[in-house]
């Protein structure tokens, strides 16, 4: 028996999250909620991922940088908030996954996303850094 193989997006060639024309976080989420209502997940997963970013440039815990790709947001953003460095990257990782991956988006994967847009918002940001 063969195990069954996940596709991954290659590090490298990575596309930027953000595609389109500069949008708010409120944007975002309003996209994401319009298509989790309709059934359209993979969409409702993006959208989600992208409104996590953009709220995250807009408390000015990450600078707007054209062309930074969801791995690389997730990352840097755990840097101000490693309580949450494992669902960013999980984030990220979806986002991936239903974008480059070929996988198609669920109720409980955007449920994942939405709760962690939600915790992220009241989250505290580290200002110093990691400690050693």
């Amino acid at each position: 028996m063969v195990a069954a193989r996940h596709p991954r997006r290659a590090v490298t060639g990575a596309t930027a999250l953000f595609d389109e024309a500069a949008r708010t976080a409120a944007d975002h989420r309003a996209a994401a909620d319009a298509h989790a209502a309709a059934g359209r997940w993979t969409e409702a997963v993006q959208e989600r991922m992208r409104a996590v970013v953009r709220s995250l440039e807009e408390r000015t815990l990450l600078d707007p940088r054209p062309g930074r790709t969801a791995d690389e947001a997730a990352a840097e953003a755990a840097t101000r908030l490693p309580q949450h460095a494992g669902d960013l990257r999980a984030a990220a990782r979806a986002f991936d996954d239903v974008t480059y991956g070929g996988r198609t988006g669920d109720p409980d994967t955007y449920g994942r996303l939405r709760t962690l847009d939600l915790a992220l918002e009241r989250a505290t940001p580290l200002l110093t850094g990691p400690t050693a």
